[in-house]
């Protein structure tokens, strides 16, 4: 019985490290900032008045970085984000509730286009 037992251990811990050592994964690759600000903001019910671009909206976020925080750039945002204004701005949120959106891009652009 014990010559069982030792086998029946012996080939578990073969198959526990064999499939330990087989691990193909690889780790996630990190996120891209343009990529993922331009998702959340999409999200958030931005769009953009041609001719201007998420690449390009990105890129301008990034003056913002010194406000200093998400809170301070949401505030920003807000005050372009009246409908009134829907037209004239590079990048409006029609139809979403302008607190929320400003609130959505504060987070993203403080996240991923300031890197914090």
């Amino acid at each position: 019985m014990r010559r069982v037992l030792s086998a029946a251990a012996a080939a578990l811990a073969l198959l526990v490290t064999g499939t330990a050592c087989s691990s193909t994964s690889t780790p996630a690759a990190p996120a891209d900032p343009k990529t993922e600000w331009t998702s959340a903001v999409k999200a958030a019910g931005f769009t953009t008045n041609e001719p201007h671009t998420f690449d390009e909206m990105f890129n301008s976020s990034k003056v913002f970085c010194s406000a200093g925080s998400a809170l301070a750039i949401a505030g920003l945002a807000r005050t372009v984000l009246s409908p009134e204004q829907a037209d004239t701005t590079a990048m409006p949120a029609r139809g979403a509730d302008p607190d929320k959106a400003a609130t959505a891009y504060g987070d993203a652009t403080w996240k991923w286009a300031c890197g914090n």
